[in-house]
């Protein structure tokens, strides 16, 4: 989801000659943002599991890992809608 939501909303903020730049830079974060997700549940998984023994712990490490950057991906939007928001405030009183 996070793919055709980001091309749309950069997309329909661009001119229509940089649509495709727009969307090659969504596509480039998107897959980045894949690869070091997997990169980082790689590392905590070489690090809880001994020798194959802890599967268990292994999950809910990814668990917890998951959450924390779902939690990171909800306060990072929060934080710019909040400068837009203040900007958007200070425009409106000049």
């Amino acid at each position: 989801m996070s793919f055709p939501s980001g091309t749309l909303i950069l997309s329909n903020s661009m001119h229509r000659h940089h649509q495709g730049l727009a969307a090659s830079l969504v596509a480039t974060t998107v897959n980045y943002s894949i690869s070091l997700d997997l990169e980082f549940v790689g590392t905590l998984e070489t690090h809880v599991n001994d020798e194959g023994r802890n599967v268990l712990r292994c999950y809910s490490g990814a668990l917890y890992m998951g959450i924390g950057l779902a939690g990171l991906g909800l306060v990072v939007p929060m934080c710019f809608m909040y400068m837009s928001w203040r900007q958007y405030w200070k425009d409106q009183k000049i």
